[in-house]
């Protein structure tokens, strides 16, 4: 089914205007707060802070979840305070934003810091935090705002990716560099599956070595034609048909598996293109996600794997 989305934070800013609550800013704020007082190993406690102001700021009696920037750093204060860090609330507190925080760029502080906010290694954030303090020892930075040093320390980070793709470095492990094109996935079908796709229903893309996985769409409206059901389609009738069709796309994904003679699962992906126009020309429903969702389920029931991806457009 498809998850319905999470409740939001906003902040209004001083022009009124109302922006996206970004916990990852205010943790960056934390994070230098913390630093600059001093308390580099306590700095594990900005996510902490965060997570807790989030949670509060979510169950709030307010009838929508929008706060002036103001009263989320006064409850960073507050919080701060009672949980025995007046220094770094002081900092905080008189810097009032990130960018006027100013940490040492060292390699040591410098690795503090991106250890929360790099999706890496540690040893990577290490390295990255190397090259950005040797930047700043060449510009004579002696002290940096947090912004800039991320800044920096993402340059980095997107470098040594491509390096790293480049070389040949970054190998998705247990994946087969085998392919097959979408003629030979038909040819090794069993009679189900083939006769979807020769209905027009199924398509199978092939299997590259770019992302390895078994992409499959599937097209409501050429199932309605296939089955020769009649306008409106009812749950009590298309259900049943899907709950079969199902089954053929496991016996589909089960031969490709087969073919590439690999023991691990590839990522298997869905998407039903035409489902909203299905649902509202053919079923004379309302084209919701929820609706959508319902009908994936039954579909995907028979697969005999985590379903990866579900795409309806």
């Amino acid at each position: 089914m498809v998850k319905a989305a999470e409740k939001q934070i906003f902040l209004r800013d001083s022009d009124g205007g109302v922006v996206p609550f970004d916990t990852g800013e205010l943790q960056t704020r934390l994070i230098g707060s913390f630093l600059a007082a001093g308390l580099r190993e306590e700095s594990f406690m900005s996510e902490e802070i965060v997570l807790a102001l989030e949670y509060t700021l979510l169950n709030s009696p307010r009838i929508e979840a929008v706060f002036c920037r103001s009263e989320i750093d006064s409850a960073v204060i507050r919080l701060l305070e009672s949980i025995g860090y007046p220094e770094v609330a002081h900092i905080f507190r008189r810097n009032g934003h990130e960018q006027s925080v100013r940490i040492a760029t060292v390699p040591e502080t410098v690795t503090d810091l991106l250890i929360s906010h790099l999706g890496c290694s540690l040893e990577r954030a290490a390295h990255i935090a190397g090259l950005t303090a040797e930047a700043m020892e060449k510009l004579s930075i002696k002290t940096a705002s947090p912004h800039l040093i991320l800044e920096l320390a993402r340059h980095y980070e997107r470098d040594l990716a491509e390096n790293d793709f480049l070389s040949g470095n970054i190998l998705l492990p247990g994946i087969p560099q085998q392919t097959l094109t979408r003629h030979e996935i038909y040819e090794l079908l069993p009679v189900a599956p083939r006769q979807l796709v020769d209905a027009g229903v199924l398509r199978i893309n092939g299997i590259t070595t770019l992302f390895p996985s078994v992409r499959l769409f599937f097209f409501m409206k050429e199932f309605v034609r296939m089955n020769n059901l009649s306008f409106p389609v009812t749950e009590l009738e298309i259900e049943p048909l899907l709950y079969s069709a199902g089954a053929a796309l496991e016996e589909a994904r089960l031969a490709i598996k087969a073919a590439l003679r690999h023991p691990e699962e590839l990522p298997c992906c869905l998407a039903l293109p035409d489902i909203f126009d299905f649902l509202e020309s053919c079923a004379g429903s309302l084209p919701e996600k929820r609706l959508a969702g319902e009908l994936a389920s039954v579909l995907t029931s028979a697969l005999n794997c985590e379903l990866y991806h579900l795409e309806f457009d």
